[in-house]
């Protein structure tokens, strides 16, 4: 049989981030798994093997049998995903792009570009219109860190109600968010980390350009302050995120609950394989989001809010969880990779 989806490589596969992009695209319906690379030392091995693999006989080509490349050599596939580290996706990315393909990046060091769009399809899928700004042959597309996506889709139906004016969050952070080796397993010993180098800065930024507004072909950031805290805790898969938020209008908690209970987001009529059914689902009773009863819960895709409540400095607090490897990275590359395709960007690939 040929097969005639997409085919698609991966830059970093056999990191944390990779390693989720893969066991994702196996089996996928619009793409197909054909290039992967490590780092320049493990050019030519076979793929790890090992991973759960959900596309069984469907796969056309099964991930261990793929050697890595070079990521100096060239690439033939039209998509390529990056889960490659911050260094090495400055030294990458723009040459890449430059060739031509469209990248998908999961890596920091060009979301703030004014000229490459920070996207989560259910808030912001309309600015993907900014690539047209772009000077090189191919395009860059980025995704958001990870617990910086738990919080804008749970702000992003309140904006849009109400409008956010202030942000208070304390983060939980899984021990997969920092990656592979990851911190000694002695230092989360009965002990919580109260600092991730380099991560609260970026909730000074990225929520607001995803929550921004195009004027004139430009994003124009939303104009609200975010305080964070990010903390490392002893969880497998799962950032917790503790949100305090001022709204316009001084809503209820009650209003709050029924906005967030009713989002759907904006590329519903899309149908994207790896949209879920609910990208914010409000959870019942007062014990919950908990990562390990759910982060898996659309498929790893859907955010999870819990514990909304009156503020007692602010206007509303609650909790929101995110699966960081699926919503937080993997999955809302391969969710911008699929918004890219439906809206038929693929076809001017190299």
């Amino acid at each position: 049989m040929v097969d005639d989806r997409i085919p698609v490589g991966v830059l970093g596969a056999t990191g944390t981030v990779g390693r989720k992009l893969v066991e994702l695209l196996t089996g996928h319906p619009w793409f197909r798994l054909a290039e992967v690379c490590g780092s320049s030392s493990s050019s030519g091995e076979i793929l790890a093997r090992g991973w759960n693999s959900a596309g069984g006989e469907s796969a056309s080509v099964a991930p261990e049998s793929l050697r890595l490349k070079d990521p100096d050599s060239p690439w033939e596939s039209p998509i390529l995903f990056s889960a490659l580290p911050a260094s090495a996706a400055r030294e990458h990315e723009i040459r890449l792009v430059e060739c031509g393909h469209i990248l998908v990046s999961n890596a920091s060091v060009h979301r703030m570009r004014p000229d490459v769009p920070l996207i989560i399809p259910e808030i912001n899928s309309h600015h993907l219109e900014i690539i047209t700004r772009q000077a090189w042959e191919g395009s860059l597309i980025t995704n958001p860190n990870c617990a910086v996506s738990a919080l804008a889709l749970a702000l992003a139906p309140l904006h849009e109600v109400f409008g956010v004016k202030q942000v208070v969050t304390t983060s939980f952070q899984a021990i997969s968010g920092a990656g592979t080796p990851g911190p000694p397993a002695g230092s989360l010993l009965d002990n919580v980390l109260p600092l991730i180098r380099g991560e609260e800065e970026k909730f000074t930024g990225e929520p607001q350009k995803i929550l921004g507004r195009i004027e004139d072909g430009v994003i124009s950031s939303a104009d609200f302050p975010v305080s964070a805290s990010c903390t490392r805790v002893s969880v497998s898969d799962g950032h917790l995120l503790s949100v305090s938020v001022a709204l316009a209008g001084e809503p209820s908690p009650e209003s709050v609950t029924k906005v967030m209970a009713g989002y759907r987001g904006s590329c519903a009529s899309l149908n994207l394989p790896s949209t879920p059914t609910k990208p914010l689902e409000v959870m019942p009773g007062e014990d919950r989001p908990q990562p390990r009863l759910d982060r898996n819960r659309g498929d790893g895709m859907t955010a999870t809010v819990g514990r909304i409540r009156q503020c007692e400095v602010l206007d509303v607090k609650f909790f929101v969880l995110v699966h960081n490897l699926v919503r937080g990275a993997a999955g809302a590359a391969l969710l911008n990779a699929e918004l890219c395709q439906a809206e038929g960007l693929v076809v001017t690939a190299r």
